[in-house]
């Protein structure tokens, strides 16, 4: 399992620089088999976001962004490691989705999205109230 503790050093090392900012306090949980398509999502975006992205945080632990856009009527920039036809980041500008298609145990892992809006610091607050939710994706054999 994810122990959170770890999560909140680990994420408060990374971003200690003070451009993001971090909020680690509730996780929701999704859970499917190997196989299987998952779609993940962050709500309550406003129209002002200028950029989005995903990134996910695994056992390891390492950090690896998946992909970005600059609006939610933009294509989706995928990243290294990521560019194998299962990840899909699609927007309809409240909500922000990642489809991960025919999942496997390297999938699992805590992941993340974020914006930059208008000039300021990228906001992270990984606690499902606010602006952006957190999922930690579980898959089990």
């Amino acid at each position: 399992g994810v122990n959170i503790t770890e999560v909140k050093r680990y994420i408060t090392m990374l971003f200690v620089s003070g451009l993001i900012s971090v909020c680690v306090s509730e996780f929701h949980t999704v859970e499917v088999q190997p196989a299987e398509q998952v779609t993940l999502m962050c709500s309550n975006f406003s129209s002002f976001i200028t950029y989005m992205f995903w990134f996910r945080l695994d056992s390891r632990p390492n950090i690896s962004r998946i992909s970005s856009m600059w609006s939610s009527d933009s294509n989706a920039s995928l990243y290294d490691g990521f560019q194998n036809g299962k990840f899909n980041m699609t927007s309809n500008t409240t909500t922000l989705f990642l489809n991960i298609n025919h999942v496997d145990l390297s999938d699992s892992g805590l992941y993340f999205c974020g914006f930059y809006s208008d000039g300021n610091a990228i906001h992270l607050n990984v606690d499902g109230k606010i602006v952006i939710t957190s999922v930690i994706l579980s898959v089990f054999a």
